[in-house]
Order: structure tokens, then sequence, then C-alpha cells
């Protein structure tokens, strides 16, 4: 039997993350250009999910398979590229039609194929104890995720799109996705290239903490007052937990403490995210929302692949990179400031950060795929 190697594996990450940005890039110049009938929902729809599923989903699941196994079996393999399949199907389906039958039918076929890879890594996984059930919670968790997208057929034959518990079920599938399975696999990722004894307690807090923060999501349509009090308390408990790793962190690699770095930014900005002023904020302004979103994914998780990506990266493109991500953050923050300062709008900055942002996946993407040819 042909032995599966990583790059068999990492070349479809690598692949649909360029898509995924160029999708991106795209879809800035027609929010700067204004272009007459762009199916601009219809792209954005694509553009996300093959970031989330292409990208993010593809390279975390190489990852477990690649560092926490003997490494994939051909039958698992097959259903890894029936996966694929469904993410460049989505890709067209999505453009063309936006969310219709085609479109929807190739989401949940994806969804249920990752079920049987996910339980048959399951039963392959080996390694630190604790780590190993790190990353059967987020397993678990992807299972929980799907709960959100079950609902939304049910809730569009009731005529309940404009709903909040529409937007619920989207945003708890999200939330389960970024701060349920992919946040742990990275997390287990990154302690398995650390000396952090992972214990027990360490195990139910993060569960806890994270479960709690979906309280975040519930801000955007309801008030409450236990919402505030469990979306902070998930967020202090995520903070500690985070910091009690600190002194190993710190005697690891350079790029390992820089990504320590950043989640304890995140970890920050989620408690921040719990004082009903900033929280506000945020459910008022989409750019802030934006600006969360691409902090998770463009800030850490994107940096992260390819830190374990099989392919020297140089230091001026990760300057470049980190300084175009940056300014994009700043821009979508204060979009009035910055407008004002370049004397331009707001879409035509932020279409030259995204060129920045899609030149450096460019770089990286394409020059791992011309050389594993």
């Amino acid at each position: 039997m042909k032995e599966i190697t990583a790059k068999q594996l990492w070349f479809y990450p690598v692949l649909f993350g360029f898509f995924g940005a160029a999708l991106g890039l795209v879809l800035r110049y027609a929010f700067a250009e204004a272009i007459p009938a762009f199916p601009l929902k219809n792209v954005l729809h694509s553009h996300s999910h093959i970031m989330l599923l292409g990208l993010l989903f593809n390279a975390l699941v190489v990852l477990l398979w690649t560092n926490f196994s003997k490494g994939i079996d051909s039958l698992s393999f097959k259903f890894y590229i029936a996966l694929q399949v469904c993410v460049a199907a989505m890709l067209v389906t999505f453009i063309i039609q936006g969310y219709a039958l085609f479109s929807i039918l190739f989401s949940t076929l994806h969804l249920w194929i990752s079920y049987i890879l996910l339980i048959r890594l399951w039963r392959r996984l080996e390694g630190n104890k604790h780590i190993i059930t790190l990353i059967k919670i987020g397993i678990v968790f992807h299972f929980i995720s799907s709960i959100g997208p079950y609902c939304l057929g049910p809730l569009m034959a009731m005529e309940m799109q404009e709903s909040p518990w529409y937007q619920q079920a989207i945003f708890f599938y999200l939330h389960f996705q970024y701060f349920g399975s992919l946040f742990l696999w990275l997390l287990a990722g990154l302690l398995q290239k650390t000396t952090v004894i992972l214990k027990k307690k360490h195990l139910l807090l993060i569960t806890f903490s994270l479960i709690c923060l979906y309280a975040h999501s519930l801000d955007y349509n309801f008030n409450h007052w236990s919402i505030t009090v469990f979306g902070g308390l998930g967020s202090v408990l995520l903070f500690i937990l985070l910091i009690s790793f600190k002194k190993a962190f710190l005697s690891s690699k350079k790029v390992y403490r820089l990504l320590y770095g950043i989640l304890i930014s995140i970890a920050v900005a989620n408690i921040a995210g719990s004082i009903p002023d900033v929280a506000a904020l945020v459910e008022d302004h989409r750019f802030m929302l934006i600006a969360w979103l691409h902090l998770l994914f463009l800030g850490l998780f994107i940096p992260f692949i390819w830190i374990e990506l099989p392919q020297k990266i140089s230091k001026s493109t990760w300057i470049f990179y980190g300084l175009v991500v940056l300014f994009s953050e700043v821009i979508l923050v204060f979009p009035s400031t910055l407008s004002n300062l370049f004397a331009t709008s707001v879409m035509w900055l932020l279409f030259v950060a995204y060129l920045g942002v899609f030149i450096s996946i460019s770089i990286v993407h394409l020059t791992y795929l011309f050389n594993s040819k």
C-alpha cells in the first residue's frame, strides 16, 4: 500500500487558502468600487466557507493526523479527499446560487463526512493523555456546533429568518468552531511544543470557559444580566488558564512565544468584550465584529498554520504580513480617523490592507504548491 505523505495532505488547505484569499480581495474591491450587479452575498458566503472549511478546518485536521497519530490510513484519506470535493463544490455553488439546493447539499455532505473522518481520527490518536483528551473535547465541540446548521432548515420552514434565533443558530455554529474545536486543536498543537504539564483541572476549566464564552454571542440578540456574568466568567477563566502556562511558553521557541502573546491578547480582548459598553460597541459597529473575527483568523490561526507548514517562510514575509494585518485591524477599529488621515474612503484603505494580506498568503501558499510539485 502506497504511503500517504504529509505533502499530499497539506496540498488542499494550502490551495483552498489561496483561493479563499483571492475571493476576499475581490470582495474588498467590490466594496470599494461598488460594482453593479456583483453577487456580493454569494461571494461572501463562498469566501467564508472556503477559509473556514478549506483552510482552517483542513489544516488543523492535517496537523492532528500528522502530529498525533501514526499517519492517515488509506480509507480515512479517501474520506479526506471527499471533503475536498465538497469544499471545491461549495466554492463554485455558493458563488453561482448563494444558499440554495446544491450549496446546502455539499455543505451538509461535508459535515457528515467530517463526522466519519473525526471518529476515525479519535480511534487513532496517540501521545500525551491529557493533550489527546483536549483534542477529543474539540471533536465533541465539532459535533455540538453542527446543531446550529441543523436548526436553520426548521427555522426557514417556519419563516423565522428575521428572528434572533436564526442568527443565533449561525453564531452557535461559529462559536463552537472558532472557540471550540479549532481553538482546542490549535492549543493542543501548541502545548505539544512546550513543557506544559496539562492536568485534568485544566481540561475542565477550559471546557467550562469556552462554553461560557458563547454568552458573548447571545449578547447580540438578548439583554440579560446573566449573559454578562457568564461571558465575563468564561473570559476571566480562559485568561487565568493561559497565564498559568506562561513559564512553559517563555522557555519555548521564539515563534511559540509570539503565538502565546497573541493568545493572551485575544483572552484580554474577550475580557474587554464582557464589559457592556464595549459589547454594545461591537454589536452596533460591524467593522468591530470583522476586526474581532480577523484577529482570530489572520492574527492567530493562519500564523500557527504557517509555523507548522513544512516550509521555511522568510523573515521579511512574516514582517510584511504582520504589518498589513495590523494596518487592517487599525482601519477597522478607527475607520473615521484613518479615512481622514489618508484622505480616502475606508473601503479603499481596507482594499489596500487586504491586498497586502493577499500578497503575503500568495507568497507562502504558491511557493509551497510549486515546491511540493
